[in-house]
């Protein structure tokens, strides 16, 4: 069973499998509205953040978890996760000028290392209907 969890700017975390992930990702998809919104979790789930994307999922991840319900606290590991990540990526861009992007990813090695080296043009040509690279 592979590990999957969140990989952004120089940091890596797993965070369980990968039904624990989609239990997850329908759970943010119930609370994000809007088509903007909507957008930044189709790529959360199917290919990675894009940088100018990282506030706005920020702020949808304060407003999420300043409403979370007792119980809909298993899901703040991943919420914390993610705002982790951002500062991550967001670190890592201003000290280096490169952006690593935040995705979902295998955590396992050596899956870990193709998910790291992947290039974002493979992920730039997925279509809607097809399988994440963290759930192949």
């Amino acid at each position: 069973m592979r590990h999957i969890g969140f990989m952004g700017g120089s940091s890596l975390v797993e965070l369980g499998t990968a039904s624990e992930m989609i239990d997850f990702l329908d759970f943010f998809n119930k609370k994000v509205e809007g088509n903007e919104n909507i957008e930044i979790s189709n790529r959360l789930y199917n290919k990675y953040i894009k940088l100018e994307q990282l506030e706005k999922l920020n702020s949808i991840i304060k407003d999420i978890k300043l409403a979370l319900s007792s119980d809909e606290d298993k899901y703040l590991k991943y919420l914390s996760g993610i705002e982790t990540f951002i500062e991550s990526a967001k670190m890592f861009y201003n000290s280096w000028g490169i952006y690593q992007p935040l995705k979902i990813a295998v955590t396992d090695v050596p899956y870990y290392i193709e998910d790291k080296n992947r290039p974002l043009e493979q992920y730039d040509v997925l279509k809607p209907n097809e399988s994440p690279f963290w759930l192949r």
